[in-house]
């Protein structure tokens, strides 16, 4: 499945000193397939404007917004 990202942020959102990359993606592609409570195993990846590759797998769980 390739889904687009709508944006991204670089920053330390756990606090823990190492920058991590937050990804957004279209709220109404992702809705159409997965649902709430679900447990998804993701991998993110792609090039860097320096051309070296990244990748970074995790799970997630589906919430709905606040």
């Amino acid at each position: 499945m390739n889904h687009e990202a709508k944006s991204l942020e670089i920053g330390d959102y756990d606090g823990n000193g190492i920058p991590d990359l937050m990804v957004k993606f279209n709220r109404a592609a992702i809705q159409a397939i997965l649902q709430v409570g679900d447990q998804v195993k993701i991998t993110i990846s792609g090039k860097l404007i320096d051309g070296r590759l990244f990748e970074g797998k995790d799970t997630i769980q589906v919430i709905l917004p606040p």
